[in-house]
C-alpha cells in the first residue's frame, strides 16, 4: 500500500527539484508542512512532499511511525526500519518518475526518526541525491549503515544543545562515524535549544539546499 502524502507543487511552471520532508516519532505529515510552506517562497521550482510514516505509532494512535521506538527487541526494530525502507523507496522512485526527475535532483529533510529514515535511505541508493538534511537526529543502526553504504550525498545536522530526547552527543557520535567514511558532513549546534527547529535552524537548511542545487 502506497504512503499518505502532502505535497506543495512547485509555484512557477517548471518542476526541477524535489524536497521530501519526514516527519518524527509519533507525528504526521502536518507537523512539519510550515517547514515546506516557508521554504517555498524561496523555491518556487521546487515540489515538496510529506509522506506520513507506514505504521501507526504505538504511543500516539493519531501519529505514525517509521518503526516502534518502544520496542525492546533489537532484531524486530530492525525488520520493521527495513520494511518501512523499502516503502519508503517504492514511493520516491514513484514521484520521482511521476514529475521526471533524477536522483541529484533530490532532497531528503528530516526530523528526528525522520533524520535516521533519511539517512538510511540516501546511503543505500546507488546513485547520489543531492542532499540531506538532518534535525535533531542520528544514525540509529551503524552495522546495518555500514552494510548498506552505497553512496556517499552531502549531510548536514542541525541540532540543539540541551535535546532532551536525542541528546546532541549522538549527533557528533554520527558526524565522526561519517567523516570516517569520507562522507562530506557538516553539522551546526544551537545554544539553548531542546528537541525541535527553531527559525535560524529553518534558514540554515534552506541556505544548504540552496548551496547544494545542481
Amino acid at each position: 500500500m502506497s504512503l499518505k502524502y502532502l505535497e506543495l507543487k512547485n509555484m512557477s511552471n517548471k518542476c526541477s527539484k524535489i524536497v521530501f520532508i519526514l516527519h518524527g516519532y509519533g507525528a504526521d505529515a502536518k507537523d512539519l508542512l510550515s517547514i515546506a510552506k516557508y521554504w517555498q517562497r524561496f523555491l518556487p521550482e521546487f515540489f515538496f512532499c510529506l509522506p506520513n510514516a507506514p505504521n501507526i505509532c504505538q504511543i500516539n494512535p493519531k501519529g505514525f511511525e517509521w518503526f516502534d521506538l518502544m520496542q525492546t527487541d533489537e532484531k524486530k526494530i530492525l525488520k520493521e526500519s527495513l520494511i518501512s525502507l523499502k516503502k519508503l523507496e517504492k514511493f520516491i522512485s514513484n514521484k520521482l518518475e511521476t514529475l521526471n526527475l533524477k536522483f541529484n535532483d533530490l532532497f531528503l529533510v528530516g526530523f528526528s526518526q525522520g533524520t535516521m529514515m533519511s539517512i538510511q535511505y540516501a546511503i543505500s541508493q546507488k546513485k547520489e541525491i543531492a542532499g540531506v538534511l538532518g534535525y535533531s537526529g542520528k544514525i540509529f543502526d551503524y552495522e546495518l549503515l555500514s552494510k548498506n553504504l552505497s553512496s556517499r550525498p552531502k549531510i548536514k545536522f542541525l541540532h540543539g544543545n540541551i535535546d532532551e530526547i536525542i541528546p546532541v552527543e549522538e549527533m557528533y557520535k554520527a558526524v565522526d562515524f561519517l567523516k570516517l567514511n569520507k562522507f562530506n558532513v557538516d553539522y551546526k549546534v544551537y545554544e539553548n535549544l531542546s528537541h525541535a527547529i527553531s527559525p535560524e535552524g529553518l534558514s540554515d537548511g534552506l541556505n544548504f539546499i540552496k548551496k547544494n542545487i545542481k
